[in-house]
């Protein structure tokens, strides 16, 4: 089992080879200048990041899945930014959605 203090113990790529090799992700969105991209690791749910325009890494944000759950249903804005069509094409979320 991976907690936060030990999530943050490593190093940023570390982390990221973590996330990407045991991780699931779970939805994206958009958040005052940030891109998000929300995954679940084991008892975790981790936040990344990303400056909007350039998609530049800001921060990588590890929580309890019980605490961030109670966070995220108070309201956050969950639209994704992506939407996926049969035929596996992407289209920005506010163009289309299937």
């Amino acid at each position: 089992m991976l907690t936060t203090s030990t999530f943050y113990q490593l190093t940023y790529t570390q982390q990221a080879d973590t996330l990407l090799q045991e991780g699931t992700y779970i939805q994206s969105r958009s958040e005052n200048n940030f891109l998000v991209d929300l995954y679940e690791l084991y008892d975790l749910l981790v936040e990344v990041f990303y400056q909007k325009g350039s998609e530049d890494l800001v921060s990588i944000m590890a929580y309890n899945t019980n605490d961030k759950l109670q966070l995220l249903s108070k309201g956050i804005n969950l639209t994704p930014r992506l939407c996926f069509k049969t035929d596996r094409t992407i289209y920005p979320a506010k163009e289309f959605c299937a």
